[in-house]
Formats: C-alpha cells, structure tokens, sequence
C-alpha cells in the first residue's frame, strides 16, 4: 500500500501536467480575502507557498506587496510567471532556501501538501515576530441535491470508493483526504507554541458552471490526474453529459474562500 510521502508527492506534482487546465478552471479568491490579509500584515514582505499559477499571487502583489513565490511544478511556475512578470522560486516549502524574516506567510490551496512533522516549526522560523499566518482554501458545496445525487450514482457505477470521489461534496476534498476536516488546521494553528490561533473569517460567493466548465474543474483536481487516464476521461465525459441532459447544462457552486489566521509570537 502506498504510504502517505508517496501519496504526498504523486498528488501534490500532479497538476503540471494539466497546468492550462488548473488555471482556468480553479476558482479565484475574492478581493476582500487580499484586502483582509494585507490589513493584517505588519509589513509588505510576504512568502507564499504552493504558489500554482498564480491565483493568489496576483491578489496579493494588488495590494502593493513584495511577495516570494516559491512553487515545485515549473510548468505551474511558468503560468504564475507570464501572469504577474514576477520571478518564481521553484522549490518545496521544505527545500527553499529562505531569506526571511517575512511579515506574511500565505498559502492559498497548498498547505495540506507541506511536510505536517516540520511545516509549523518552519512557519515561526521565517516570520517575524507579530508575523501573520494565512492559510486559504476555496471549499464549495454544491446544493443542488439532485446533481449530487446524481454525481454520487455515477461513481458508484465506476466503482469508486468514498476516498475517491473527488470534489465530492466539498471541493476541498484534497486537503479533508490528508487531515481531519472537523478540526484541522486550526488544531494545529492552535496546538503551536509559537503561535496565537486567531480563528478564521470566511468569505462567501456563487459561481455558476456549464457542465464543461465543472468538468474542467474535476479534470484539474489531483484524484482525476492521478486515476487511469481512461477511467477519468470516461468519468468526467459521463458526468458532463449527465448535467448537460439532466440539468439544464447548470452548476451552481456556492464557495466559501476561509482563511485560517495566526500570529507569531515573541
């Protein structure tokens, strides 16, 4: 059986090769997540993590701040880079070779794949005292029980298991897979000394989707790149034409970007 540092590493370098695909179908943050994080910072020097194509980035570097980016995938890289025309690090939070201290450390989509034995440990050591923790997820709960159901009804016909459904029913599904979704992060935001867990604030919005476009979202996800590449083709064609024919070629995906929040103390 597969042990959780392969799982790790073949799920979190799985999205290069659909690079493209990941920057136009994964959800954007909303600008009042950018506006609340640069409020927070005591400072413009910010460190992001898994920084992917860029999605965060660009919001961040709007609110006039000096952000490092530092991203494992180049072909990830490259998108954040012709986006912002800024320079990418490309390597492991756990391999970067820092040059902190920073105000900000910032994750958007990442953290779960970060080493869990040493990430907090090495989050206090490149912030600075009164630096800011921010770790955001998109999680988006599609309502519309009849899709769901639906949805549900054709991965069983495949054959999948509840760990492999994926986006289903929280499009966080990526990081519930790897820790405990009803306490985590926050136990471990709260668990570090040298850190004051401040909560999280969340910011609600409505995005509506074509079956195509849901179905280049699933494709994007780490669970359809790292299944059979015919059995995720065959199953995001099963479940597009099922929302085209069924649903009147409508999703309804109401999202909620949450950011989980700590300061360093000392």
């Amino acid at each position: 059986m597969e042990d959780e540092e392969a799982y790790m590493e073949r799920h979190a370098l799985s999205f290069g090769g659909v690079a493209r695909v990941y920057d136009d179908a994964r959800p954007d943050y909303p600008d009042e997540l950018f506006e609340y994080i640069a409020g927070k910072l005591p400072g413009p020097k910010v460190l992001e993590i898994g920084a992917g194509t860029g999605k965060a980035t660009a919001g961040l570097l709007d609110q006039g701040l000096t952000v490092t980016a530092i991203e494992p995938d180049p072909r990830m890289a490259a998108i954040l880079a012709s986006r912002t025309g800024e320079q990418v690090e490309i390597a492991t939070f756990e391999s970067f070779a820092a040059a902190g201290p920073y105000d900000g450390l910032i994750s958007a989509q990442a953290w779960h794949w970060t080493d869990r034995e040493t990430r907090m440990d090495r989050a206090a050591a490149l912030l600075r005292p009164g630096g800011f923790l921010g770790l955001v997820w998109n999680c988006g709960p599609l309502r519309q029980e009849e899709i769901v159901a639906a949805i549900r009804a054709i991965y069983d016909d495949f054959g999948l298991s509840d760990l492999d459904r994926p986006g289903e029913p929280i499009v966080r599904a990526e990081a519930e897979a790897i820790q405990d979704p009803r306490t985590w992060p926050g136990d471990e935001l709260a668990a570090h000394p040298g850190f004051e867990y401040l909560g999280s604030v969340l910011f609600p919005w409505q995005e509506d989707l074509s079956a195509a476009e849901f179905g280049a979202y699933l494709r994007s996800t780490s669970y359809f790149q790292t299944l059979a590449p015919e059995t995720g083709d065959s199953l995001i064609e099963t479940i597009t034409t099922t929302i085209h024919r069924d649903f009147d070629d409508l999703v309804t995906v109401e999202w909620t970007t949450q950011c989980y929040e700590a300061v360093r103390l000392g």
